[in-house]
């Protein structure tokens, strides 16, 4: 669980450095934001390479993480290359909301609400008399519980209005719920999958030495 939720830190972090890229970080406090996030990502990277068994291919394998610590800050003449790192935070942050997306099947949720707000805007059009976009802002504004600047006067619209409400709490409580589940869901490292691979292989050489024993 612990190594999850530094995943989830580390998560954020990607995401916050994506809009600092385009930023001027050349003074405070945005400086500090900046330095911090590249000192967390630096150690992430050597961390974990410290404890890879195969050193190449980590290295390999991690690319995107070794140039999102490249200090591009530190040299202003190749400051321009920072946009380098969105590319780098971008992929690292959709690499952990993909991951994120299809074990906990979130993205069936979102999809199947996408549906509905389509199908509540044009209900909303077709009976206010109104446009698409303004339907669709509406069912917006009624699933997140932001309010909106519509009002629904026609009974369909009105019973529209209420299974919008529940469909916004659903979701909501549905991805509290998959958060939950997969923070706390048990991690196998790569040192323990290394560590009981190393195990099946020495029983599979006691096997076929005794074998050869016994002929």
């Amino acid at each position: 669980m612990k190594t999850r939720i530094f995943n989830i830190f580390l998560y954020l972090l990607a995401a916050i450095s994506i809009p600092l890229a385009f930023m001027d970080t050349s003074k405070a406090p945005l400086m500090y934001v900046d330095w911090g996030i590249w000192i967390v990502f630096v150690f992430d990277y050597f961390f974990e390479l410290k404890l890879a068994k195969d050193k190449k291919d980590y290295f390999k394998h991690h690319i995107i993480e070794l140039i999102s610590i490249i200090p591009f800050n530190a040299f202003p003449a190749f400051r321009i290359l920072r946009i380098v790192r969105v590319f780098a935070f971008s992929g690292r942050f959709l690499h952990k909301t993909k991951d994120f997306l299809i074990e906990t099947k979130v993205y069936i949720a979102f999809i199947i609400t996408g549906i509905i707000l389509i199908i509540s805007g044009l209900l909303f059009a077709f009976y206010q008399k109104d446009d698409f976009l303004d339907g669709l802002l509406w069912a917006l504004g009624v699933a997140t519980t932001s309010g909106s600047p519509f009002t629904a006067t026609k009974m369909v619209t009105k019973i529209v209005n209420i299974i919008l409400m529940f469909t916004g709490i659903g979701l909501v409580g549905y991805f509290t719920g998959a958060l939950a589940s997969w923070l706390t869901k048990d991690d196998i490292s790569n040192n323990d999958i290394d560590k009981k691979l190393d195990e099946v292989l020495k029983r599979i050489d006691l096997i076929e030495k005794e074998r050869e024993n016994a002929k």
